[in-house]
């Protein structure tokens, strides 16, 4: 997803603005309902995941600094 990177914050609110429109065309209130809690509970579980992925990264860089300050 590096192509994320490259977008400013007025990007993306414009380009979700976009796809929420673009899911929402047609549906009636019963399943924008659903498919909003799919997208939140989606999103969610992937904010789970990134702070996992940070909270490891940092245990790994304390482990590493740990190490090089022991073996001096």
């Amino acid at each position: 997803m590096g192509s994320f990177n490259c977008a400013s914050p007025e990007e993306l609110s414009f380009i979700a603005n976009i796809i929420a429109l673009e899911l929402s065309a047609g549906k009636s209130a019963d399943e924008l309902n659903v498919l909003g809690n799919l997208i939140v509970a989606i999103g969610s579980l992937m904010l789970v995941m990134a702070a996992q992925k940070q909270n490891l990264e940092s245990l790994s860089k304390d482990n590493n600094n740990k190490k090089r300050g022991s073996s001096s």
